[in-house]
């Protein structure tokens, strides 16, 4: 298998990894749905119909290669020798701070020994082990603790936990506590050879392993690779400024030409970049423009930075992020606005994903099908706006329009606050 390979935002996908819902969901409960970092609770089964569809949609429709994180986490814990296992179990029970009983529970849990062990290990490492009153102790119960293993349910947020820089991944490490898990076993899993030929970065070395909380945070819903040679990355709550620095650190070393990183600096509310924007095809765009456009509480503030080989990193403050773009690509970038121009549709689709699209090729777009304004502006800037339904059962080509975004329902996934970009990580792009 070939490593990875993204030099752009656009070029047709290749071969993805996702991250279909087993369980965590549902582990979630509507008293503590915000120590996850949700708005709201899902329902499983509608949300795991819902992710079958658009996994559908990909392999199917466009020929992309699907990988699934629960596979390749199985088959690291079978090919891991017994110490690596019993590592990994203790690294989880220091960073989710288990007490003594459920950090052996967790050891337990990693000791497998088939194949259809490990998978239920692998999903269970995922969903959590909730405290029930036939196998717990009295005095577990009485604690009134609700989870031996809390639950993981952002894990189908694959793109947050990782980002692939021209033929390099960059293994994320998330700033909220809730998310910490998802990266020690994103690590495990890379560490045993499951992607063989994946280059990768672990953003957590160098940090002290007893806290892990020092490490410079870093997403991958701020990282886009707009160009082979143009970066955006988004400063925020979720990617602190030592990781953008680090990242320039990174790329520096790396070039071999001039590359440009483009910074956006987030306003609050917004935690990554491609919630506010994100690219379409090499000369179009799809933005929330209160972020983009303007100079209010909302707006992003832009540095464009240079790196060349053998200098220093220069840098200066640009005017927004469209002319800090299109100065460096040589060419305009247009944009479609998402909400079209009322500002409180503006805000509900962008709180629905809907500025967060996923190009699957070159002007071929997916998007829930709850941004219906969006998907409007789509239409009047020239794409064929067709549901994945139809796409599926044979009714529409997507192949046949010139440009095409594609409407997939997300009633529940989207309750996750994040579009479809989020749930797909590319490991390869023409």
């Amino acid at each position: 298998m070939p490593g990875p390979r993204v030099r752009s935002e656009t070029g047709a996908l290749r071969r993805v990894l996702v991250h279909r819902p087993c369980g965590e969901l549902s582990n979630v409960a509507p008293d503590n749905y915000r120590d996850f970092l949700l708005n709201d609770i899902l329902y499983e089964r509608h949300a795991q119909e819902e992710h079958d569809a658009f996994v559908s949609l990909l392999r199917d429709a466009f020929g992309v290669e699907v990988l699934y994180f629960e596979d390749l986490l199985t088959r690291a814990l079978m090919h891991a020798g017994s110490l690596d296992r019993a590592l990994l179990a203790d690294t989880v029970a220091r960073v989710e701070g288990l007490g003594a009983r459920a950090r052996e529970r967790v050891l337990r849990l990693v000791d497998v020994s088939s194949e259809d062990e490990a998978r239920r290990s692998a999903c269970l490492l995922v969903a959590g082990l909730p405290v029930s009153v036939p196998d717990s102790g009295v005095g577990e119960y009485l604690e009134g603790r609700r989870y031996h293993l809390p639950p993981l349910p952002n894990t189908m947020l694959v793109r947050d936990v990782a980002a692939v820089v021209g033929d390099e991944m960059y293994l994320a490490w998330n700033s909220m506590r809730a998310r910490r898990r998802e990266n020690l076993l994103w690590r495990f899993a890379l560490r045993h050879s499951c992607l063989p030929g994946t280059s990768w970065t672990d953003w957590m070395d160098g940090v002290p392993r007893d806290d892990p909380g020092e490490a410079c945070a870093l997403e991958g819903g701020n990282v886009l690779q707009v160009a082979p040679d143009v970066i955006a990355v988004g400063k925020s709550l979720r990617t602190d400024s030592a990781a953008v620095d680090r990242l320039i650190e990174s790329l520096s070393r790396r070039a071999t030409r001039a590359q440009h990183v483009v910074v956006a600096i987030l306003p609050g509310p917004y935690e990554h970049l491609d919630t506010v924007f994100t690219m379409l095809c090499d000369d179009e765009a799809l933005v929330f423009p209160p972020s983009v456009f303007g100079n209010g509480p909302e707006s992003l503030e832009v540095l464009a930075v240079t790196v060349e080989p053998g200098r220093e990193p220069a840098w200066r403050r640009a005017g927004n992020l469209l002319d800090a773009l299109g100065e460096v690509l040589g060419r305009a970038i247009r944009v479609v606005p998402c909400g079209g121009e009322d500002p409180i549709a503006q805000r509900r689709e962008q709180w629905w994903g809907g500025a967060s699209a996923l190009a699957v090729a070159p002007g071929r777009v997916v998007l829930f099908r709850s941004a219906q304004r969006t998907l409007g502006e789509l239409a009047r800037a020239g794409y064929a706006c067709v549901e994945v339904r139809d796409v599926l059962a044979g009714r529409c080509d997507p192949g046949r329009y010139e440009k095409c975004a594609i409407s997939i329902r997300g009633t529940e996934l989207s309750r996750a606050r994040a579009g479809p970009r989020s749930l797909v990580l590319p490991l390869v792009r023409d």
